[in-house]
């Protein structure tokens, strides 16, 4: 998961955003939030939020602040197969 963090945390500072956190749960599952730019659009965060969980996303806020936009997202788990 290390590594997966460093590479957004490069495109990150390319596309514009200026940061991504991790943050547990208490039950266990992990949120990301992720800050932006507030002159950019939301399509700058909603591309990190594709990068971070790349079979999709559930989000759980968006705040605007004077100097940044804050997107909380969750991945979805993955699905046990049946057996």
């Amino acid at each position: 998961m290390g590594k997966k963090i460093a590479s957004v945390l490069l495109l990150l500072l390319i596309s514009g955003c200026s940061s991504i956190q991790e943050i547990k749960r208490p039950n266990g599952e992990t949120d990301y939030l992720i800050s932006c730019n507030a002159d950019s659009g939301w399509n700058v965060c909603y591309k990190t939020a594709n990068e971070v969980c790349a079979t999709g996303y559930n989000t759980i806020s968006e705040v605007v602040g004077q100097h940044r936009k804050e997107l909380r997202i969750a991945c979805p788990k993955p699905h046990k197969k049946s057996e």
